[in-house]
């Protein structure tokens, strides 16, 4: 898989913008780099309405924090498997919390872990399935029996509930990661080969990106993106 960063991102929901922003700001430390307001057509079919969507982007080495304030209501859907984001920085000690939606948040020192910008943990009934989904599927690589690499975001693969094969992405929490990639399309088409399943074909979103959407074996959403500012391309049609 050609990345175009080699950072992943990872997005979530929230109808509490002030709550969500001063967590992230204040005790995760990070810098808010700009918001973005999103044409609703980049939601699923199936999500609820809404008025607004703007996407509050927090760099984390690299990586976004997408905090997605939807102004409709968010539906009471399960928890996805991505339940925890560990963030390293240059700080001795370590904190452990959870945002205001409830999923857990760790900040470590840099290295520990082999954490060098972020992790997420993702939940799952079958560890050796989702680690095969990933390091065959999306092509990342395999550190350990339960870890996984893409660029320098780990991913921490833990037994527990896992997500479920919903319509749509648009909930509390934690609910979608994302690959920034230079062609959207041929990445998508790849991933599918490789036993992926395709959630939503690539589209172009203005200027912007050109992005498509797979889900894991347990249900959990996948933006893969080919950012214009990434890519120095405009998005195809």
């Amino acid at each position: 898989m050609r990345l175009a960063k080699p950072h992943l991102d990872i997005g979530l929901f929230t109808a509490d913008i002030q709550a969500q922003g001063a967590f992230w700001r204040d005790d995760a430390g990070l810098r808010l780099d700009h918001e973005l307001e999103l044409p609703l057509s980049v939601a699923p079919p199936a999500a609820p309405q809404a008025e607004r969507w703007v996407q509050h982007r927090f760099d984390a080495h690299g990586s976004v924090v997408k905090v997605n304030h939807w102004s409709g209501e968010l539906p009471a859907l399960p928890p996805s498997g991505y339940t925890a984001l560990t963030i390293a920085r240059d700080n001795p000690s370590t904190w452990e919390g959870w945002h205001p939606d409830g999923g857990r948040v760790r900040l470590v020192p840099t290295g520990t872990e082999g954490v060098e910008g972020i992790a997420v943990t993702v939940n799952t009934p079958d560890p050796e399935r989702m680690m095969a989904f990933y390091c065959e599927a999306m092509s990342f690589e395999r550190l350990a029996p339960r870890t996984a690499r893409c660029g320098d975001t780990l991913l921490f693969v833990q037994p527990g509930d896992g997500g479920g094969i919903d319509e749509h992405f648009i909930g509390p929490g934690f609910r979608y990661l994302t690959m920034q990639v230079f062609d959207a399309d041929q990445a998508c088409e790849s991933i599918v080969e490789r036993g992926g399943r395709l959630a939503r074909a690539p589209f172009g979103v203005g200027d912007i990106a050109r992005i498509g959407f797979v889900q894991d074996p347990d249900g959990n959403w996948i933006e893969i993106s080919a950012r214009t500012s990434l890519t120095g391309q405009p998005p195809g049609q």
